[in-house]
């Protein structure tokens, strides 16, 4: 659970660290950000972004995903992470806590994380991958015209798994905001599962 302004991450994408799992997340809106490598003038951009108040709801949590941060993007944080916007958090994913600045590892909880286990397909799922883009659609049309609640659930499973067992999937920030959104009342299910459909590269 987000109890934390800073928390410190070691993964590759944060669906991998497992830390969104059984959380109620429909008090804070996403921003999802990625870098190979974070610069002082992505922390910059950053900053700003951070002061901007949530649209909708009591807070804003900006994710942070990298495989390194440069020693003067970790200076330019710790302002932030040391006077934070009062309704900003942040979750930072890093490939290392290796290099990071003493002073920036203060300023952040670092929650142990248990690896989360590799799941395999289900079958339904596993068809799903296989289908072109059109079919898929047609049955996420059927699905959610019938309400089949049952099957909707196994694709959700499906999608969390694979992103469990795919590591660094490009593009894993929008199919877990997909799936983070989907347990929210009064979330297009349609349109959400669409978005799964049409992100989720065919498999051959």
């Amino acid at each position: 659970m987000i109890n934390h302004h800073a928390v410190l991450l070691e993964g590759s994408s944060l669906v991998e660290t497992g830390y969104l799992e059984n959380t109620a997340l429909d008090t804070t809106e996403f921003e999802f950000l990625k870098f190979p490598v974070l610069t002082i003038g992505d922390v910059r951009k950053i900053v700003k972004s951070a002061y901007v108040k949530p649209f909708a709801l009591p807070t804003k949590t900006i994710v942070i995903e990298m495989a390194s941060i440069a020693i003067e993007a970790q200076q330019a944080l710790l302002k932030v992470l040391e006077e934070p916007p009062l309704t900003t958090k942040f979750i930072l994913v890093v490939g290392s806590r290796e290099g990071l600045l003493s002073t920036l590892l203060s300023r952040v909880a670092q929650p142990q994380m248990a690896k989360p286990e590799a799941q395999p397909h289900n079958e339904l799922f596993t068809i799903f991958l296989h289908s072109s883009y059109a079919a898929r659609l047609e049955v996420i049309t059927k699905m959610t015209k019938d309400k089949d609640l049952e099957r909707i659930e196994f694709l959700r499973r499906g999608v969390i798994g694979l992103l469990k067992t795919h590591k660094g999937t490009k593009d894993s920030a929008i199919l877990a905001e997909c799936i983070r959104k989907l347990s929210l009342r009064g979330a297009s299910k349609k349109m959400l599962l669409e978005e799964i459909a049409l992100t989720l590269p065919v498999e051959g």
